[in-house]
């Protein structure tokens, strides 16, 4: 099985990936700041995801052990969501504030979905399957 990592789709030629912005100068300029923090963020959750094993953890408890505002923690633990390290354990726990949160867990590697190969990527021409779609940032600031 191809391990799992953070960034699967890692190559150096690459655009950097889109952040969403609302579409305001601080927001586009917010989403610009965070490309190179994001990364980072992202494997400090894993990990802390990990270390936390089977009690897992829910937003508000990742984002006190990190020391990260929610606006930064939730889109990070999402995107972890959405590549298959982590999921919804199925447990809810109280908040600060009495409200149930969903606590959060990482997938066991043999349980995680192999990484998608290029050969899957999407294609910008269908009379010709080995051109690849191009890359069109966002924003420019």
């Amino acid at each position: 099985m191809t391990e799992r990592t953070l960034f699967p789709e890692d190559d150096p030629n690459k655009p950097p990936p889109k952040l969403p912005h609302n579409g305001t100068s601080t927001s586009r300029l917010a989403a610009q700041s965070m490309r190179s923090l994001a990364g980072a963020q992202q494997q400090r959750v894993l990990e802390c995801l990990q270390q936390a094993g089977n009690a897992g953890l829910t937003d508000e408890e990742i984002q006190r052990t990190l020391d990260l505002s929610g606006n930064s923690e939730r889109p990070r633990r999402s995107k972890l969501v959405e590549l298959g390290l982590v999921r919804n354990s199925g447990v809810m726990r109280l908040t600060n504030s009495g409200h149930a949160a969903v606590v959060w867990a990482v997938v066991p590697p043999d349980e995680c979905l192999p990484v998608a190969s290029k050969a899957t990527w999407p294609t910008a021409d269908k009379t010709n399957p080995n051109k690849p779609a191009e890359f069109v940032l966002d924003f420019a600031i």
